[in-house]
């Protein structure tokens, strides 16, 4: 025991270090309902308006992703309505080109009949013509080669 007290005296507790534990204790009882309870209150207030911000947090959340997927929709449906716009578009065009080159192919094709048509007849009216005097020819011919 008397090295406890060698301790306690190094320490410098003394006799009245009773009295300030006892008085420690009293304030301790009569300020903990005072002051802990108040702190406890708002501990627990500041807990659940995190937890509740935290949840409110995850629905917004959720709610961006619906609407971001919303607008992808979106997106994706408007692409879609413009290509099948610029397709008709161009299927239209082609078409019509079609027609175009068609009936010139056909105008082109009859003029070349015509021309055509016309050349054999001259050719051919050229060749009765050299036929005809074939006869005449060839006994001028025959007749310059044997003098």
């Amino acid at each position: 025991m008397g090295t406890v007290y060698t301790i306690l005296n190094s320490l410098k507790i003394d006799k009245s270090f009773y009295v300030q534990f006892i008085l420690f204790i009293v304030f301790f009882n009569i300020l903990a309902p005072l002051l802990f309870k108040k702190i406890q209150i708002i501990l627990e207030l500041r807990e659940s308006k995190t937890v509740k911000l935290d949840s409110h947090a995850n629905h917004v959340y959720k709610q961006a992703e619906d609407l971001a997927e919303e607008y992808k929709g979106s997106v994706e449906k408007t692409h879609q309505d413009a290509q099948s716009v610029a397709t008709k578009a161009k299927s239209e065009i082609l078409s019509k080109e079609r027609t175009i080159l068609t009936s010139a192919e056909e105008k082109m094709t009859e003029e070349y009949e015509g021309k055509r048509s016309v050349l054999l007849k001259d050719f051919s009216n050229k060749r009765v013509a050299v036929m005809a005097d074939a006869e005449k020819l060839s006994n001028t011919l025959v007749e310059k080669l044997t003098k």
